[in-house]
């Protein structure tokens, strides 16, 4: 397993200071300092992946190099190490490349989850057309946009003509399961809260639809396959729940709904029968590891993590459960017993 530490969890980084990269053996807890990085944050750390065309071999992260944000591709066993002309956001399932995204600007615009000490290359304008998703290549670091920030305001701005005067930026990119498409967060700040559509295309760009309307505040997201995405928004009465739709239709159904009790960081299993995600209970300060069973609608509480301080804020710890690649553990962030931000793994049973 992959993760990033840092010397500190109380601020946001200011730019240029050194995070690690770790290779932790899971199996004896020996964790190894295999490189660093200067670009990363608390929440999304250096957007670290293993490489899917070489699993075990190969890391992807960010880093800033020379006052540029890059792609670092480096051998775990000897070192060897390639760099990429963009910050990574995500990557194809089945590898080969990776979405991109502007850090600089989210830097400016929503600092939890950009990355500070770099220069914003994009145009100061409210809804650029040379900023947006990036598609990259991830054996000839060729990139091209494919989604510019200006064509979802072009899309929204008659029902939502407020978007003028809103600096507009892009957040959270994936693929899908057949990495056909991608999805996208298009938002900006509205009277201090974030308000967001999801915008899905083409990995070539084309065939761009709105997925989730501007104003429902979507939040969290996964792809089940290559049509259906799981996402949390609000409802008609304002309420989050967690859905399941098919891409472009919007014809939501509601998954859960007896048992997430809100918004939650979900995703889906590797063979997609189960679905892990996360609640905050604000009553003690506590996050709530959650797995749910679409088929049967049966839901399970995988226990609470003591948090603290750490359950809101730019500083806070979310849980972010993912699945590992063989579906038998789940792992998650949380604060350890000794106030330390950590990762923790969860063994399934099922």
């Amino acid at each position: 397993m992959i993760c990033r530490e840092a010397t500190f969890q109380d601020r946001l980084p200011e730019g240029k200071e050194t995070a690690g990269v770790m290779l932790i053996e899971t199996a004896t807890r020996k964790m190894s300092r295999i490189a660093e990085t200067r670009a990363w944050n608390l929440q999304q750390g250096a957007m670290l992946h293993w490489n899917p065309q070489r699993p075990n071999d190969e890391i992807l992260f960010n880093d800033a190099i020379e006052g540029q944000l890059r792609t670092v591709v480096l051998n775990i066993h000897n070192g060897k190490r390639r760099i990429l002309p963009m910050a990574l956001a995500g990557v194809a399932n089945r590898g080969g490349l990776a979405l991109c995204l502007n850090y600089a600007r989210l830097a400016k615009l929503r600092p939890v989850v950009g990355i500070r000490g770099v220069q914003d290359s994009s145009s100061a304008v409210n809804h650029p057309e040379d900023d947006g998703a990036f598609l990259m290549d991830l054996e000839t670091g060729k990139t091209k946009i494919v989604l510019r920030v200006a064509e979802t305001f072009r899309r929204l701005k008659d029902r939502q003509p407020e978007l003028a005067e809103r600096a507009m930026f892009f957040n959270h990119t994936v693929f899908s399961k057949d990495d056909r498409r991608f999805f996208v967060l298009s938002r900006c700040f509205e009277k201090g809260r974030l308000e967001s559509a999801m915008f899905s295309a083409n990995v070539d760009g084309s065939d761009v639809r709105e997925a989730v309307p501007y104003g429902r505040g979507i939040s969290h997201f996964d792809w089940k396959n290559g049509k259906e995405i799981l996402a949390t928004f609000r409802d008609e009465l304002r309420k989050v729940r967690h859905y399941l739709f098919e891409d472009g239709k919007q014809e939501f159904k509601v998954l859960g709904r007896d048992f997430f009790g809100g918004d939650g960081h979900c995703s889906y299993s590797p063979d997609s029968r189960w679905i892990v995600s996360d609640a905050n209970h604000a009553e003690d300060q506590t996050k709530e590891l959650l797995l749910f069973h679409p088929e049967t609608e049966k839901g399970y509480s995988l226990g609470r993590q003591k948090v603290g301080q750490y359950l809101t804020g730019d500083t806070r710890c979310d849980l972010h459960p993912r699945f590992s690649r063989d579906g038998k553990q789940i792992c998650f962030d949380s604060i350890a017993e000794d106030g330390t931000r950590q990762v923790h793994l969860a063994t399934l049973n099922l």
